[in-house]
């Protein structure tokens, strides 16, 4: 479970300066400093997988800097991967000035001092990685520092969906990494490094552009084709042609290749899609959201082209049909 930094318990007068104290005092501390005439406050949720130290921060208009200071008392320095997920930011480290709106990410070097300015209340992931364990040379991590990254769609996109999904499901994940070495054939992985490893072959995904020319790039990319193909599958379900065929062209693989891909799983890529499809219609049937929406649309929306087979399949699978299962909910 996480831990949870909160405001739960603490008389309101003392909040402000519980609130700097706490910052200062993280595994990257900060100095913070609120709007003139504004409470400053916030909620930090830290979570630890295999050594790789995660932060969802949820707070209010403030200013956060890491001072000298900091730095010089720090006795673990980090590679910091910032996704901005609500409210704007203004960054800054070195001679380096950037701005982040949702959907962008930066990286900063938690050895040397930075600020980081939010006009206004804000949601922000931070990820730590010990810079002894981060597979980018210093001269890829100087060059990368402060500079904004586009994670909205594309490889950085998928890269960062997987990240916030790897801090959220830490446990199922550390599997999931120990699968995607068994499917590339790199050495095997024991659960208590393939999340960080995993993590790490993300971190240098994400940041692909910037790291065109990097060596590092083309193993982090193989290791990551398995996640990225079902990235793939699962944003292309309404497609009815989505098929093992057109799958593979998009990645630039034979289709053999990416059966074998699949064959930990014990299913077929087809049974994967047929599998994600049906899912999707479940959960739609369950959601209120969709009370009004037909069976067949919420069907064809799934990329389902043929209605009966997707009732028969449907209930296979979940023991009742789908209207059977919406009187239920």
């Amino acid at each position: 479970m996480p831990g949870v930094l909160s405001f739960e318990g603490v008389v309101p007068g003392d909040r402000a300066e519980f609130w700097r104290d706490a910052c200062t005092r993280t595994f990257v501390g900060v100095e913070t400093s609120g709007r003139p005439g504004e409470a400053i406050g916030g909620r930090v949720r830290a979570y630890e997988v295999d050594g790789l130290a995660v932060g969802d921060i949820a707070a209010t208009a403030q200013s956060m800097t890491r001072t000298q200071r900091l730095v010089d008392d720090a006795e673990a320095h980090y590679l910091l991967l910032g996704m901005q997920v609500r409210g704007a930011a203004g960054i800054a480290q070195g001679d380096r000035r950037i701005r982040l709106d949702p959907g962008d990410c930066v990286v900063l070097e938690s050895r040397r001092a930075f600020e980081l300015d939010f006009a206004e209340s804000f949601g922000l992931w931070v990820f730590a990685f010990p810079r002894h364990l981060v597979r980018l040379g210093e001269q890829d991590q100087r060059r990368l520092a402060a500079r904004r990254v586009n994670a909205r769609t594309g490889l950085a996109g998928v890269s960062r969906r997987a990240l916030l999904d790897l801090a959220r499901n830490a446990g199922e994940l550390a599997l999931t990494a120990g699968e995607l070495a068994r499917n590339t054939g790199e050495p095997s992985r024991s659960q208590s490094s393939g999340a960080l490893a995993l993590a790490n072959d993300l971190l240098v995904t994400l940041l692909g552009e910037p790291l065109a020319e990097s060596p590092r790039l083309a193993g982090s990319l193989q290791r990551t084709l398995p996640l990225r193909i079902r990235d793939h599958i699962d944003r292309n379900l309404a497609d009815p042609g989505l098929d093992p065929v057109r799958v593979a062209a998009v990645f630039g693989i034979s289709t053999r290749y990416l059966h074998k891909l699949f064959r930990p799983e014990r299913e077929t890529v087809a049974q994967y899609i047929r599998e994600r499809r049906l899912e999707q219609v479940r959960l739609r049937l369950l959601d209120a959201r969709f009370a009004d929406r037909p069976v067949s649309a919420l069907a064809f929306d799934a990329g389902f082209g043929d209605l009966s087979g997707f009732n028969r399949a449907f209930k296979a699978r979940y023991g009742v049909s789908p209207r059977e299962l919406r009187r239920g909910r």
